[in-house]
């Protein structure tokens, strides 16, 4: 086998595998960010054609993984063949286990035989540089449902020195009761090879499947979320202030719009009043507007773009959250988590959506529904073209510059870890000798 230059491998190393879309890297960018000042080769392998042009139209990931300080090797190993190839070989170890097929010696045998055909494809097709360091001491970091995969596995078997790290998709809350009590969660297991790391505690108690989650092996960390830190945050806050400090200045206020597709959470015709809501209330209480539309990720309505075709003062943009979110003086969200994003960077955030008419993973409060947003108290709540009115009214009488009560002490508590993280890493890397 060719081998490599001893320059590559005696530099540690760090490789992130992406399947899904943008919100993977999103999410594990500062750690990447923070391991490469600390001498880390960085590598990001597309495992999907649809993770890659997911990153490619979002401007902050694609002009991160281009830059020339940090040097980021990108792979693309995504293909038709190599991803139907992996869904089979998915769905082959997910029977295996469901159905308890290895009891029985006939398909034993025979699953065994495609498990290893399945894992010679994967590493055949591998970067070599890769493959060469699986003797190495490696950070390897891919989106938590990666452990029902059997790659994994495989991967941890050939790079037997290794850590792996297993992430969230996205900052989403995923507890379902805040009033519980949480005790401090030091790491326990700091010796482990495997580590899944998520915003909070109270995230796990919904997530954990009683398989692999829930695997002891598996040392349970709890971060918060790296991007929500003071230290990574701190100059796109600076940009947002500057920004809406200019108000008197300039001649248009600038909106974005946080949208949310069609699909299980609300309906097509929901999804256009909603949009309908919200053009209808800017165009009459304010004059001169811009009006940027974030779609979601899978988000494949086409009303936006016929309302593009019809008001100039509105665009789709792909631009990453914060960076698109430093230059406007307020958003509203069709219920997306990525209206923390824009709290914690200090825009007034308002939800426009009625969690009564679509209750799908929403709280019960009394007799009515509300959404982890509002209960979290980073949001401004509007369940109607009305609510929304009144809302962008008095955001207008007080210069956009409205502030909410305080803050779930849920969401204080994960804001608290998030600002720790790097804390916790370095502990981890310190006693497995990185």
């Amino acid at each position: 086998m060719r081998q490599i230059p001893n320059s590559y491998i005696e530099k540690k190393t760090a490789i992130t595998f992406l399947s899904g879309s943008a919100g993977e890297l999103d999410w594990v960018l500062p750690i990447l960010d923070y391991l490469s000042k600390k001498n880390f080769n960085i590598n990001i392998v597309f495992l999907t054609r649809h993770a890659r042009a997911s990153v490619e139209k979002n401007s902050m990931l694609k002009n991160y993984i281009s830059q020339k300080n940090i040097q980021p090797e990108v792979h693309l190993c995504g293909g038709y063949l190599a991803e139907k190839i992996e869904r089979l070989g998915y769905l082959a170890h997910r029977a295996a286990i469901k159905l308890k097929l290895q009891n029985k010696p006939a398909i034993k045998l025979f699953h065994s035989l495609l498990n290893k055909i399945f894992k010679k494809i994967f590493f055949l097709g591998l970067p070599l540089k890769i493959l060469n360091l699986q003797e190495q001491k490696c950070l390897f970091f891919s989106e938590y449902p990666s452990l029902r995969r059997p790659r994994d596995q495989w991967l941890k078997e050939k790079f037997h020195n290794s850590l792996f790290f297993y992430c969230p998709h996205s900052p989403h809350i995923y507890a379902e009761d805040l009033g519980i009590q949480y005790q401090d969660v030091q790491v326990k297991n700091i010796n482990s090879r495997s580590f899944l790391l998520l915003g909070h505690p109270a995230d796990y108690l919904v997530l954990n499947d009683g398989g692999e989650l829930s695997d002891p092996d598996l040392e349970k960390v709890f971060i918060g979320h790296p991007k929500y830190s003071n230290s990574w945050l701190h100059d796109c806050r600076e940009k947002s202030k500057k920004f809406r400090i200019s108000l008197s200045t300039r001649n248009k206020i600038n909106i974005l719009v946080l949208s949310r597709g069609s699909g299980s959470y609300l309906n097509k015709d929901y999804h256009t009043e909603l949009a309908d809501s919200v053009v209808g209330t800017i165009s009459e209480q304010i004059e001169n507007y811009n009006l940027f539309i974030k779609k979601h990720p899978r988000e494949e309505d086409v009303y936006w773009d016929s309302l593009v075709d019809k008001y100039s003062s509105i665009s789709i943009i792909d631009n990453h959250i914060y960076d698109i979110a430093s230059s406007v003086d307020f958003v509203i969200s069709f219920w997306s988590s990525g209206a923390m994003d824009c709290h914690a960077m200090g825009v007034p955030v308002i939800e426009l959506f009625d969690p009564n008419r679509y209750t799908k993973q929403q709280f019960l409060d009394g007799e009515n529904y509300t959404t982890i947003y509002r209960k979290l108290g980073v949001v401004f709540p509007a369940n109607n073209k009305k609510d929304l009115e009144e809302v962008i009214e008095n955001l207008i009488e007080n210069n956009f510059d409205v502030k909410l009560g305080k803050p779930h002490p849920l969401y204080s508590d994960l804001i608290e870890r998030s600002n720790d993280w790097q804390i916790t890493l370095d502990k981890i890397l310190s006693v497995n000798s990185f």
